[in-house]
């Protein structure tokens, strides 16, 4: 009881020191003292008391040292830091620090029925310094960045707000430290994105970065990262057209192994759309695939990577529900075409895709309406026969083979 009462009187101006001892006596493993204990066992009225006086501190501490003099300390170099400013800046980031780990240990131990306004100003205030911060004050940002996590995870009032504070950090920090454990942290957040106006001059910044991640390895080869980019076609429609076209952009630099991962990303986004989002996955990227398989010369550096997408899709419709439709549906307007096509590079590459994804159809259909529609199948391909080319001869003997070994 006295060790409790003890605790949230030293949170104050005038015991400070007693306060950034117990902080530090939590961090030390050998120290028997945890402050996550400590917090659980206080009353309510004495949790609502220790919030108070975290905001008071936290208040006072920034009246006399405010951030904006932190960037003119640090920009004036080391010698500064040994100055009064200096001095009094590093005491009251590290009393900020000793009040963010006391906050976040906080949002674990809030019971409905207690008043927690002040625990609340006070994650308004830090959310708000966050940018302001010196960057040489990783530390202290990273405990923040903890916090507005927490807080949007545990949806807690103004999550808004500190949901896209660390959405955006944590996005900049993972372009820039190359570091699998920031991609999973974003991954834990990603629909704090849809609190931001896609529309608006803020996203502009967040819509560059975004689209930097689609060409960035640690996101492609991380699984959280794909899962992460493959969130990112729900946030607006016109959204999923600029990050096609740098998908497409950057086919020609992204090795072939990688493609089943942007493949898995676009299938991805396509099982989890509806309504007009899916409708643009399904036409502006999907089919745009499609077109380009069949069209693009076999000699072009991305041919291979375009076939190596659809391939994905091909196999996918044999153990997911939906994918032969969608098939079906999204090659019908461009593969007869293809195979009809007078340019005979077109016709082997029409052919070829026919082979893969053979039956093409529509479960949906009846037995007669499906018979029909295989018959059609064969007759496209028989009428392809007599025509002399090398490549789409070979197709063709494959797809018989293959028709032949193919199981019911």
């Amino acid at each position: 009881m006295e060790k409790r009462e003890t605790f949230v009187q030293a949170v104050s101006k005038e015991l400070v020191g007693e306060f950034l001892q117990f902080v530090q006596l939590d961090k030390e493993a050998s120290d028997p003292f945890s402050l996550n204990e400590l917090l659980d066992e206080l009353s309510r009225k004495q949790k609502e008391e220790l919030w108070q006086r975290l905001k008071d501190l936290l208040t006072d501490v920034l009246l006399e040292s405010p951030v904006d003099g932190w960037q003119v300390v640090e920009a004036q170099g080391e010698d500064n830091m040994e100055t009064e400013h200096g001095s009094k800046m590093r005491k009251s980031i590290e009393i900020i620090y000793a009040i963010t780990s006391v906050i976040l240990a906080s949002v674990f131990v809030i019971n409905e029925n207690e008043n927690y306004e002040a625990l609340l100003e006070c994650v308004i205030i830090l959310n708000g310094i966050l940018y302001a911060l010196p960057e040489s004050e990783r530390k202290l940002q990273s405990s923040i960045q903890d916090l507005c996590v927490t807080w949007w995870e545990k949806g807690l009032p103004a999550k808004e707000d500190t949901g896209k504070t660390a959405f955006v950090m944590l996005l900049r920090r993972s372009l820039e430290t190359k570091t699998g454990a920031d991609v999973c942290r974003l991954w834990r957040i990603h629909q704090a994105l849809y609190c931001f106006d896609y529309d608006l001059e803020e996203s502009r910044e967040i819509k560059d970065m975004l689209l930097e991640c689609f060409i960035n390895i640690n996101y492609i080869k991380k699984e959280e990262g794909r899962r992460f980019l493959s969130s990112l076609f729900n946030w607006n429609i016109n959204f999923i057209k600029m990050i096609h076209g740098t998908i497409k952009n950057q086919l020609q630099g992204l090795q072939k192994s990688l493609m089943v991962y942007i493949a898995e990303i676009y299938f991805r986004a396509w099982k989890k759309a509806s309504g007009k989002i899916l409708e643009t996955i399904e036409n502006d990227c999907i089919q745009d695939f499609m077109f380009h398989g069949i069209h693009l010369p076999r000699r072009s550096p991305v041919h291979s990577k375009v076939r190596e997408v659809l391939s994905y899709f091909h196999h996918q419709k044999k153990v997911r529900q939906g994918v032969e439709e969608m098939l079906y549906r999204l090659y019908k307007p461009i593969l007869w075409r293809g195979l009809k096509a007078r340019n005979s590079e077109v016709r082997s590459n029409a052919a070829l895709l026919f082979v893969e994804a053979f039956p093409i159809r529509d479960p949906s259909f009846h037995t007669i309406e499906m018979d029909s529609e295989i018959q059609k199948q064969f007759e496209e391909l028989y009428w392809l026969f007599p025509v002399s080319s090398v490549y789409l001869n070979c197709s063709l003997m494959l797809f018989a083979l293959l028709v032949f070994l193919k199981p019911e």
